[in-house]
């Protein structure tokens, strides 16, 4: 009867009120989670009955139910996101209670007073949310909060209330511990394990004599634009300084071109020696089973003993990775998780987690990840790319391409405080209507630039080294001084967004690129001006004819710069190069990209491959291939053929010819009048023949016509 009464009095006993605020930092951590996702939702447009949105959102779904793994890692991301939301608030309650107990007159006991205390520690995470990440979407309001004339005063109040309370709380805690030796000497053991952690890799730098062959070091940096740098006109130098200088130190390419203007074909391109017909791709994320990975220098760079590595912040179009050739692949975890992941992980207790933790590669879909714009920190892909090379052998030689994607749409915004750029690019003639934005990302990925060579500086890797910069395309924003007069619709301009769409695009093709070797540290050639027609395709052949592998380079479509560099001379201009489109969208070609019309306009193209890879369907592939751009360009002139697509569907399909010179661009016949453009005709037939029905759609020549005296 004791028993069964005492057992009573436990049950009826009330709950204590420290009980009650826990479970209210709970359900606000969860609150918040709530709202959260159901923004991602809607932003992303899930369930929107969109057919090919949807499609592609059950197929992604159906593939990571089908993986265990990826079951696991998304589950792991999910519990990621309520710990860490769980950690605010309740750790906010812990605070509370902590501090109010230290502090005598103040009631811990109070409801009240601690939803309250809540509130402010949201309001604070939100704005620091926003501070520290100002593309994130989670709690965009807040970004009022820190842009208003009452702006400090607020921030002021709310750094007293809370940093004051976590203060006092923090002392308690460590004048607890500090009553016990035990305590104090596990905490000085944890403080000097986190120490070493953290600490350097030990690592002895190399100097240049204990390597016979070159460290071959490539920088690139995405969507970068010639014209937007010093090197190569009349832009000002302000935006990229580290960049400007290495330009400055080497022989820089005046007239240089990819292919392709995405960054998969580009740098396949780069990696060969061969344009896309020759190496096989051409699109982004082309399947694999159609593509031959041992064409890529890194494989013969490896036989000869290098160490290989590929550093890339962003993976989603790119599917790179050890098959090519490389020894490491730094960068996001490829596949469906970083779709399904990546791009809708935005939560603000995770964000501000992440801000605080070293990188860690199991988080690489949300942490330094590009794509996953949102929440990217421009110090984490850096700092995982310097902690490898300093794990490096320094007596080995090294092959490193590193690629930056920041100044890849969607670019930066301006932080909380502003900057003047929107106004100061006003002022530079011929650019004024160049987007602020682009500009930002240039600055940022500068630092970021500068970061990885000095890492590689420190190291002995330019001691003896051959050093490439480049960028894998350039990038369209419709500026004035990039539109063609249309010959075909009157008095009309043409100018297109982004890169990648049209196949003649001196915005898009046009690249950075610059070379110079470095002996016992020291630049061997004078720094210089290049002239002549360069393709992406020339650089690996300059490496491999440099390293004595002339056999190699014989086989190859590029031409070796190596007899220019060493006379001192410029190349040929009289060279014809040619060039294709990737596949167009109509929501990407434009100023302001709607991310969801373009999944819903793009998705059903792509499929998840059972090794949870993203891939154009195999079956599309015709289709695609037929609805292709392809030109070629030789001085003033080029042409291209321009067939019908869903973007072209009222109009009639035509060879076109684009008058650099006189900035026109119009219909021509096959063969056309003027012989120079006919020429490039018949150099676009001869060039894409193995394209299935590409000669017969494309390369009939009129009756009457004598194709031969054409084509001299």
């Amino acid at each position: 009867m004791v028993a069964r009464w005492s057992v009573l009095r436990i049950v009826r006993k009330p709950m204590s009120a420290a009980f009650y605020q826990y479970l209210l930092a709970t359900m606000a951590a969860i609150s918040l989670i709530a709202v959260q996702v159901a923004h991602i939702m809607t932003r992303l447009g899930l369930g929107s009955g969109s057919i090919n949105g949807d499609l592609m959102q059950r197929q992604i779904a159906a593939h990571l139910l089908s993986d265990p793994t990826i079951v696991l890692g998304a589950i792991g991301f999910s519990v990621l996101v309520l710990l860490s939301h769980l950690l605010i608030m309740v750790g906010a309650v812990a605070v509370f209670r902590i501090a109010c107990g230290r502090l005598c007159h103040l009631r811990r006991e109070s409801i009240f007073t601690c939803a309250v205390f809540l509130a402010l520690t949201s309001l604070s995470a939100m704005m620091a949310n926003q501070w520290l990440y100002p593309s994130s979407d989670a709690f965009r309001f807040a970004d009022l909060l820190l842009v208003q004339g009452i702006s400090p005063v607020l921030i002021a109040a709310l750094a007293v209330v809370i940093g004051g309370l976590v203060v006092v709380a923090a002392f308690d805690v460590l004048q607890t511990c500090a009553r016990s030796a035990t305590t104090a000497v596990l905490t000085l053991a944890l403080i000097g394990v986190a120490w070493f952690v953290a600490g350097e890799v030990p690592s002895s730098k190399a100097s240049a004599g204990s390597r016979a062959m070159p460290d071959v070091i490539v920088l690139g940096v995405d969507s970068l634009r010639p014209d937007f740098l010093p090197a190569f006109g009349g832009f000002p130098s302000r935006l990229t300084p580290i960049i400007d200088q290495q330009l400055r130190n080497s022989v820089v390419m005046q007239d240089a071109r990819t292919p392709l203007a995405r960054t998969f074909v580009s740098y396949s391109s780069f990696l060969t020696g061969r344009d896309p017909v020759g190496h096989g791709i051409r699109f982004n994320l082309y399947p694999r089973a159609e593509i031959n990975r041992d064409q890529s220098i890194a494989w013969i760079l490896k036989r000869r003993g290098y160490q290989t590595m590929l550093a890339m912040d962003e993976s989603r179009f790119a599917n790179f990775d050890g098959s090519f050739g490389f020894d490491k692949v730094i960068g996001p975890t490829q596949g469906a998780l970083d779709f399904a992941v990546g791009g809708a992980f935005d939560f603000m207790g995770t964000n501000l987690m992440m801000a605080a933790l070293p990188p860690i590669t199991g988080l690489s879909p949300i942490q330094g990840n590009r794509a996953a714009h949102r929440t990217y920190r421009s110090d984490v892909h850096p700092e995982r790319v310097k902690e490898y090379i300093r794990t490096l052998k320094p007596d080995r030689p090294l092959f490193i391409v590193s690629h930056l994607c920041l100044p890849h749409w969607p670019y930066l915004p301006s932080s909380v405080g502003g900057d003047d750029l929107s106004n100061w690019i006003k002022s530079v003639e011929g650019y004024e209507d160049a987007p602020a934005q682009y500009l930002r990302a240039m600055q940022v990925a500068d630092a970021q630039f500068g970061e990885i060579l000095q890492e590689l500086k420190v190291r002995g890797r330019l001691n003896n080294a051959i050093v490439i910069v480049m960028s894998d395309h350039g990038e369209d924003f419709n500026l004035r001084r990039d539109r063609l007069h249309s010959l075909d619709f009157g008095p009309q301009e043409v100018g297109y967004f982004g890169h990648g769409n049209f196949a003649l695009s001196e915005a898009q093709n046009r690249v950075v690129m610059s070379i110079q070797r470095y002996r016992d540290g020291v630049p061997l050639w004078s720094p210089r001006e290049l002239q002549g027609s360069v393709s992406v395709i020339d650089a690996m052949p300059t490496v491999l004819d440099m390293l004595g592998e002339e056999k190699i380079v014989r086989g190859l479509e590029g031409i070796s710069w190596k007899s220019a560099l060493e006379s001192g001379k410029d190349l040929s201009a009289d060279r014809i190069r040619y060039f294709e489109n990737g596949i167009r969208s109509a929501g990407v070609e434009q100023a302001n990209i709607d991310e969801r019309a373009v999944a819903g306009e793009m998705s059903y193209l792509y499929q998840v491959t059972p090794d949870m890879r993203f891939e154009i369907r195999p079956e599309l592939l015709p289709t695609k291939l037929a609805e292709k751009q392809r030109g070629a360009s030789l001085g003033q002139f080029g042409v291209f053929t321009d067939p019908v697509t869903s973007l072209s569907a009222t109009r009639a399909q035509c060879w076109k010819a684009v008058d650099y010179r006189e900035r026109t661009i119009g219909c021509v016949e096959f063969p056309a009048t003027d012989p120079a453009v006919a020429r490039l005709q018949f150099a676009v037939c001869d060039h894409f023949q193995a394209d299935g029905q590409f000669v017969a759609a494309w390369c009939r020549v009129r009756e009457g016509v004598d194709a031969q005296i054409v084509r001299q």
